[in-house]
């Protein structure tokens, strides 16, 4: 079985910290202040953000400009998350730890970031990103529906996939690759948002370990 976790908002809470070393980025490389104030950022991924901020500030962008922005944002990332609290939120340490020891199960992260700050945040929060191996990141693919697929790939046994995430976003593109999915009312969309976008499992976090493993193991293929 393969069980992929989004990172932000789904395992951890980062207090903001990378949309502020984006501003922060952006700033540094354009001699201006440049806020995301209005642009969607949760579930999204970081070339898309990275798009709208340069339309945004009437920016052209190019691919060695979108080149130096990621390298130069993983630097001020680094150098901001270090003085971040990083939270796992409730629930996931548990149950990551569980799933990771249970041999016929494969981890994976499906997400909108970047390779690199992807795993800055998830190391920064205490897990060993070595553990999660069928991985999608945000330059898998041109919308986020193209990266459950990827990860899939990667996995390349094929059986059941559960995804676990906090947006609409992360509900649809698992939904459209097959995958059993669990939303969480932890980050950035709330329960009614997350319940129109019909999640196979809807919850307000992942306390209860046992109960979400009965539901991988048993319920959601009944």
């Amino acid at each position: 079985m393969l069980v992929l976790f989004d990172i932000d908002g789904t395992m951890l809470s980062s207090e903001g910290v990378g949309v502020r070393s984006i501003e922060e980025t952006c700033e540094k490389m354009f001699g201006k202040p440049c806020s995301l104030e209005g642009i969607p950022v949760g579930g999204r991924l970081d070339p898309l953000i990275w798009n709208d901020v340069c339309e945004k500030h009437e920016i052209e962008t190019s691919q060695e400009l979108h080149d130096a922005f990621r390298a130069s944002y993983t630097e001020v990332l680094l150098k901001n998350i270090v003085n971040t609290q990083v939270k796992i939120l409730p629930g996931v340490q548990q149950l990551v730890e569980k799933l990771h020891a249970m041999e016929h199960v494969v981890l994976g992260l499906v997400t909108g970031n970047y390779e690199e700050t992807g795993k800055m945040k998830v190391e920064q929060a205490g897990f060993d990103s070595s553990i999660f191996v069928a991985n999608a990141w945000g330059t898998d693919g041109k919308v986020r529906n193209d990266l459950p697929p990827v990860a899939i790939a990667k996995y390349g046994k094929g059986g059941p996939v559960v995804l676990l995430g906090d947006t609409i976003h992360d509900v649809t593109s698992g939904k459209s690759s097959g995958c059993k999915v669990i939303a969480v009312c932890t980050g950035s969309h709330d329960r009614a948002i997350l319940a129109a976008s019909d999640p196979d499992l809807l919850l307000e976090d992942l306390t209860e370990t046992e109960a979400v493993l009965h539901w991988i193991f048993n319920i959601h293929n009944q």
